[in-house]
């Protein structure tokens, strides 16, 4: 039995079905707290940014003169260049919000982003983790983790356990109310400390400067005690907790406890928990054996098993296909009764480190249903033992960094290595035994190793199997051994001693080839091991008993670098019905969820071929499982059989279907993922001209939230390159395309007219700016905008001919008109190439007003008057000023004025002082929307 730490509080099934704990002697317990104690909520210490800087990179070409408009405009400036980013830092007295939104519409301006401040990865300062807490703790990046979120007070851990000590100096207000089961009239006060040494890992305050740091930061711990002093609890009472803390709000909960009986009711308490709303965590159980353990092994729990700091699975550890996660179950600091800080073992522990990561996973994501956060902790957490999905470490160790968001793949601590292709993983590959003894050792959970010898004749045969103790590292193996035929029909078994015990076993062989089968009955791995044959007089030969079903498979078990084009076999003893292979016996799965892979099976004698439909995805763990499979002779087999590989690492394929979309000043890049399943980013650059950025590092980034690149410079051609990277780092080949900037000419006919003598045609042309070719067969809106306003006005939409001609007829202006052709982007089918929209320059068709004129009479005595008359069209506000003009000489000059009435009249008297022929007109002088305008000149006799 391996030797560990005496506070080992994992829980075991008694024979009454009471659950009890082991536990060291603790501290004499203070009076807990039977009221929570609240501290004030600490605030989130978020990285934010300079509030007056802003880094700002121009687009290429940008002049020095747009640059420094684009500055000034907003009361900015200079403050230094970024060395070696290509981006300066632009600093204002203003706010840096306002002026981040100003230069992002900017003409000028490629990219602008806050100046962000960043600081060093959490590290609490509580005295735990400057000491071996921090090993367990940043061996899951939980300090990178709580840069991203530091939990929440209303993400509640509901420990449902022997209750917990309020009264702790780690623990006080950070408690909410909680239950009894037991004693619904009392507190759930600890009186045995496991319960508190929960609680603690999970959620003990942080960055207090005492004693552990919880790994829920500032989540909450709700009491619910359902087990008694002595660690004794029975399922009813369990299950009252459970469905008591769902309905209080709870958000995780923690069951620290396992045992071997399934029980319906138990189970229907979680299944409950889980439909309100609560993630349910579980202890794997600490039996060290593949045994189920319950509530771990329902499906709607998170089973967590222990490893120690470096990942490698402890002796202790159950496991089993019901086995979620893994995380450090060795040598975890925590809190317990009166004011203590035990170190303690145990998968109960490593269910507390993840329900408190879980509430860190709610916090970041809080709708979020239970289903999720189990699918976003198993789909982060890193590969483990055996090839993906396996029975020792479930979907991997827990990774909180990527759980909370990163997308990061590299651990702090690494991982036990993935072993190669074992040597001697079938009966095929055995191993020569040699004459006085053969060393080996267990890589990893799941490993089998074959050893054969060839006897000269019938004899006695005892094969004695010594682990090495690593009882210090409680990774001691419970190593079995199993003698078979030349047939592969067994003939005897040792498996009788426990943890670093020593096998042995004694029989009579005849003559020929002989194997002998080793493996561990625990997760442990990399264990050392002796085996030693002796010969002993010879006795009644032993009956052959079951056979061995599989001879030979390909690949080796834990192969790594396959192609993925690779077609399995398996090799049996014998040959096999073939009626009996199928899907449902001769599985290839998918390591990292168990999915079947889509294949047909081909039987040739005792070889079946397993045929992948599609090529294999890279860089994944597959799984060929063996099981109820018959032979010729009508028996089935019994006894499954798995092995595990790994795919190549290859670059994954490129972006399909990438392509710009043109608009007006933007582009939209679009494009499709390639088939991948270690997806890590897709990386989008680009840059002003036709030559694609080379490098996933060069031209200009495509904002990575967005497919739309805003603010183009009109008539400028882009080019955009795409790849694709995986968890490996690894580069797909670019993907390329090109939005191919416009120009479009406007002309006028004619440019300037008097209201309602004429018409306006307006022509132009519309062009790629790269190649000068038209652009056919499009539609090109025209806008026009009095002058002296801001607002344009649709008009009207036109399609350019064959030669990118527009034309646009007809037009009646009451006013000088400012018109523009709008050209809103296209995309060729034909060639898929993209346009990218602009508008033309303006065109102003000036007008001036029509004035008319009419005098009263055309003659007269001296002394009598006339009057001049007319109005002005179009229509002109009331209260302008027009003036009566006299020709002198054939010079005309301003005599008298008046104000427009409000129909837009006019009217002048005129008395002329002698005899003769005058000629008078009207005169209205510019203004904002019409050009200067006379009436025709009238004329009249004075006799």
């Amino acid at each position: 039995m391996a030797l560990r730490r005496s506070a080992v509080a994992a829980l075991t099934l008694a024979v009454t079905g009471a659950l009890v704990p082991v536990v060291s002697a603790q501290a004499a317990p203070s009076a807990d707290l039977s009221t929570t104690i609240r501290s004030p909520r600490p605030e989130h210490a978020g990285t934010g940014f300079d509030p007056h800087a802003v880094l700002v990179r121009f687009k290429p070409g940008a002049s020095k003169a747009a640059r420094d408009a684009a500055l000034s405009r907003r009361a900015a400036r200079v403050d230094s260049a970024v060395r070696g980013t290509g981006y300066v830092k632009v600093r204002t007295d203003g706010s840096a919000t306002e002026l981040l939104a100003a230069l992002r519409a900017d003409p000028a301006v490629a990219t602008a982003t806050l100046d962000h401040r960043r600081r060093a990865a959490a590290r609490p300062n509580d005295p735990a983790m400057a000491d071996d807490q921090f090993w367990a703790l940043n061996a899951l990046r939980l300090p990178k983790a709580w840069d991203y979120v530091k939990g929440s007070t209303s993400q509640v851990i509901a420990v449902v356990d022997t209750g917990v000590n309020t009264g702790h100096e780690d623990l006080v207000g950070r408690t909410v109310p909680g239950w009894n089961a037991l004693n619904p009239a009392a507190a759930p006060v600890d009186d045995n400390g496991h319960g508190s040494m929960v609680a603690g890992i999970a959620a003990a305050n942080t960055d207090n400067g005492k004693g552990i740091a919880g790994v829920a930061w500032i989540g909450r711990v709700m009491p619910v005690k359902v087990l008694d002093a002595d660690g004794i609890g029975y399922d009813s009472d369990i299950a009252a907790g459970i469905t008591w803390a769902a309905d209080h709000g709870a958000k995780v909960v923690n069951l620290s406890l396992a045992g071997p009986d399934d029980n319906p009711a138990l189970h229907e308490a979680i299944s409950y928990a889980n439909d309100k709303g609560a993630v349910v965590v579980a202890a794997a159980g600490n039996e060290g054996t593949g045994a189920a353990q319950y509530p771990a092994a329902y499906p709607e729990v998170l089973a967590v098993g222990a490893t120690d700091n470096g990942g490698n699975l402890t002796d202790f550890s159950s496991h089993g296909d019901w086995l979620d996660l893994t995380v450090p179950g060795l040598n975890i600091h925590s809190t317990g009764l009166g004011q203590s800080y035990p170190v303690v073992d145990g998968t109960s522990f490593s269910a507390a480190l993840v329900s408190g990561i879980a509430a860190l996973v709610r916090t970041k994501y809080p709708d979020f249903p239970p289903n999720r956060v189990r699918e976003r902790l198993t789909a982060t957490a890193r590969d483990a033992g055996p090839r993906g999905l396996d029975p020792y470490y479930g979907y991997g160790w827990v990774d909180a960094f990527r759980a909370v968001g990163s997308t990061g793949t590299s651990l702090a601590v690494p991982l036990p290595e993935m072993y190669p292709a074992e040597p001697n993983d079938v009966p095929v590959r055995a191993t020569p035994m040699g004459a006085i003894e053969t060393w080996d050792r267990i890589n990893t959970g799941g490993d089998v190793d074959w050893f054969r010898f060839d006897a000269t004749m019938r004899k006695g045969i005892t094969l004695t199997l010594r682990p090495s103790d690593s009882s210090a590292l409680s990774h001691n193996p419970d190593l079995a051994m199993t003698l078979y035929d030349a047939n592969l029909r067994r003939l005897a078994a040792a498996d009788a001693t426990g943890k670093s015990g020593t096998e042995q076993l004694t029989a009579t062989v005849e003559a020929g080839r002989h194997y002998v089968a080793v493996r561990n009955n625990n997760g442990s791995h990399s264990s050392a091991y002796v085996l030693k044959p002796a010969d002993v007089a010879a006795g009644t030969t032993t009956p052959a008993g079951e056979r061995i079903w599989v001879r030979d498979v390909s690949p080796p078990d834990f192969a790594l670098d396959q192609p993925v084009t690779l077609r399995p076999s398996v090799t049996f003893a014998r040959a096999v019905a073939p009626e009996s292979v199928t899907g449902a016996t001769v599985k290839l799965l998918d390591g990292r969820g168990d999915y079947p892979v889509q294949a047909t099976r081909t039987v040739t004698g005792n070889v079946v071929t397993i045929v992948p439909l599609e090529p294999l995805f890279d860089n994944h763990p597959y799984r060929i499982v063996v099981n109820g499979v018959t032979d010729t002779a009508g028996v089935t087999q019994t006894e499954r059989f798995t092995t595990t590989f790994k795919t190549k690492d290859l670059p994954p394929g490129p972006l399909w279907g990438f392509a710009a979309i043109g608009g007006y000043r933007r582009v939209d890049v679009r494009w499709g993922l390639p088939r991948i399943t270690d997806y890590d980013q897709v990386i989008v650059r680009m840059a002003a001209g036709t030559t694609p950025p080379a490098s996933p590092t060069a031209g200009t980034a495509v904002h990575p939230g967005s497919q739309y690149v805003v603010n183009l410079t009109p008539g400028t051609t882009y080019s955009f390159a795409g790849w694709v990277r995986d968890k490996s780092g690894n580069y797909s080949k670019v993907s390329t395309a090109r939005a191919a900037g416009t120009a479009t000419s406007i002309v006028s006919s004619p440019t300037s007219l008097i209201h309602g003598t004429a018409e306006v045609t307006l022509t132009g042309r519309l062009v790629r700016t790269d190649t000068g070719a038209p652009i056919a067969g499009v539609p090109v809106e025209l806008h026009a905008r009095r002058k002296g306003t801001t607002t344009f006005t649709y008009l009207g939409s036109v399609t350019t001919t064959s030669t990118g001609s527009l034309t646009y007829a007809r037009l009646r202006p009451e006013y000088s008109t400012e018109y523009k052709w709008v050209f809103r982007g296209s995309n060729d089918k034909a060639t898929g190439q993209a346009h990218v929209g602009a508008a033309s320059a303006l065109k102003l068709v000036s007008v001036a007003p029509y004035l008319s004129a009419r005098l009263s009479k055309t003659s007269f005595a001296l002394g009598g008057s006339v009057t001049l008359s007319g109005t002005v069209t179009p229509e002109h506000p009331a209260g302008q000023t027009v003036y009566l003009q006299r020709s002198v000489g054939g010079v005309w000059k301003d005599v008298a004025s008046t104000k427009l009435s409000s129909v837009s009249s006019y009217s002048f008297t005129i008395k002329p002082a002698a005899r003769g022929t005058y000629w008078y007109r009207v005169r209205k002088p510019a203004d904002s929307d019409h050009l200067q305008a006379w009436s025709p000149a009238r004329s009249f006799k004075v006799s």
